[in-house]
């Protein structure tokens, strides 16, 4: 009969070689093993492969040949009985899956509901970094990982400790423009909350190489953009700060107010940019660009419950007292609800009000 071609990965396959070497009932330590081996596969899945075909998928002899279909078949079989005899169906299994492209043919990407699976997801992988380490490098390589865990959820509070190293293996497989200059984006923040010097000069670099502004990016993007340059610029005293401020109010002109689908109906150029002004205490611009937000773009459910709104009157009002306005400053406390902000970002504008309140006194 003619082999069947193969398209398994080199990654599934270590992955099934794994699962029989640490959970099978037979050791697996160099060729002589194969012949044990051959016997249980047979006595488990009804299925013969020889000792000979074992030696060579694991490794043991060398072949220019890829294991075939039915191998491959035979062996998935028998590491998923190990699998479901000793740990069932794991977590990170069912995440892992999730992201499978197969499941994607179908779904709306503004769909609430699949954004609420993606957000528990995101949560359970913030409260379990031990989860998180074990599935963070396949979900970078998953187109889908990447652009509905990491593009969604980059967390400030796990970013420096372990979510980072997502983001790098993010950009060994992301081929777009706006997902190269958003991954690096990212990183110049950990380099930034680490204050690595040398670290964010090198993404800074590289951001900047890699922007071409004749190229549409995201407003999020955009902004996440602009948000980097007003740090690094002002961080390294680069005159630049004063253009790159008139272009942020000139192309804030340009971001659409009643576009809906993708995020759009919420002001990210404007979150993001204003947390570069935060950052750089350009307060006058400050106040500017998160009034604009506040009064140019209809606030929808979504974006108050998850704290947005909140956290741009908190920039408002951080600008406001810090340009000795204290009284208009005082009135957007009732705007601001910590309990709101999302957790993502958290622990970072806690920080910022904290800061907000002891100003006001």
């Amino acid at each position: 009969m003619a082999r069947k071609p193969n398209s398994i990965s080199k990654e599934e396959i270590s992955s099934i070689i794994s699962t029989i070497k640490s959970q099978g009932e037979i050791a697996i330590h160099n060729a002589v093993d194969c012949k044990k081996l051959s016997s249980h596969v047979f006595k488990v899945t009804g299925e013969y492969i020889s000792a000979t075909t074992l030696k060579r998928f694991f490794g043991f002899t060398k072949s220019e040949f890829a294991p075939s279909y039915d191998t491959v078949k035979i062996l998935k079989q028998y590491a998923a009985h190990f699998n479901k005899k000793t740990n069932g169906f794991s977590l990170a299994d069912f995440i892992t899956n999730f992201f499978e492209p197969f499941h994607f043919e179908k779904i709306n990407k503004d769909d609430k509901t699949f954004h609420a699976a993606c957000r528990t997801i995101a949560l359970q992988l913030k409260n379990d970094l031990a989860l998180l380490e074990q599935v963070i490098e396949t979900l970078a390589k998953n187109e889908n990982g990447r652009r509905f865990y990491f593009d969604l959820f980059p967390d400030y509070e796990i970013l420096n400790t372990i979510q980072y190293k997502g983001y790098e293996e993010y950009l060994l497989h992301e081929k777009s423009y706006e997902g190269k200059i958003f991954a690096n984006c990212i990183l110049f923040l950990k380099e930034f909350f680490n204050n690595n010097i040398k670290g964010m000069k090198n993404k800074w670099e590289t951001i900047s190489m890699l922007f071409d502004k004749t190229k549409k990016l995201h407003p999020f993007v955009l902004g996440r953009f602009y948000q980097v340059q007003l740090i690094a610029n002002n961080h390294f005293n680069n005159p630049d700060v004063k253009k790159i401020t008139h272009d942020i109010f000139k192309l804030e002109t340009k971001m659409p107010r009643n576009e809906s689908g993708l995020f759009k109906e919420f002001p990210g150029f404007h979150y993001f940019a204003c947390d570069g002004f935060w950052q750089i205490k350009a307060y006058e611009e400050l106040l500017k660009l998160s009034s604009i937000a506040l009064t140019d773009f209809k606030q929808h459910n979504e974006f108050i419950w998850k704290g947005y709104y909140g956290q741009l009157y908190l920039y408002k009002g951080l600008a406001l007292v810090n340009m000795g306005r204290k009284t208009e400053a005082k009135k957007q406390l009732k705007y601001i609800k910590p309990d709101n902000f999302y957790f993502p970002t958290k622990k970072y504008f806690d920080a910022l009000y904290d800061i907000f309140i002891t100003s006001l006194n």
